[in-house]
């Protein structure tokens, strides 16, 4: 008897500091959020969402591979009374996408 091979079962990397949520779509892989920056356009009855995510995941021979933090929109139509918070979101988002992206291992 064998035992069963254990590199995708036991595949955690460790949690990014910016990181408040992952979730492990499949085995091997990773999905890092970042906190979300929210708000609202009252008059208009619209609500947005801003949030940085990144995709880790385990390649063929066992190494790390992570993916380009993207920033995920929603909701931005029909906003127009809180478009300084949508930009100020975004601004924070990018710096955390940025910080990322540079330390990215293997880019």
């Amino acid at each position: 008897m064998t035992a069963p091979t254990t590199t995708a079962a036991f595949f955690l990397p460790p949690d990014p500091d910016w990181c408040t949520n992952c979730v492990t779509p499949d085995p091997g892989v990773v999905d890092h959020y970042s906190r979300i920056w929210a708000g609202g356009d009252w008059y208009d009855a619209a609500t947005w969402k801003v949030q940085v995510t990144q995709r880790v995941q385990q390649g063929p021979d066992g190494n790390l591979i992570e993916g380009l933090a993207v920033i995920d929109v929603t909701g931005v139509e029909g906003t127009y009374a809180s478009t300084a918070d949508l930009a100020r979101a975004l601004l924070l988002a990018q710096q955390v996408a940025d910080r990322i992206n540079k330390s990215r291992r293997g880019a």
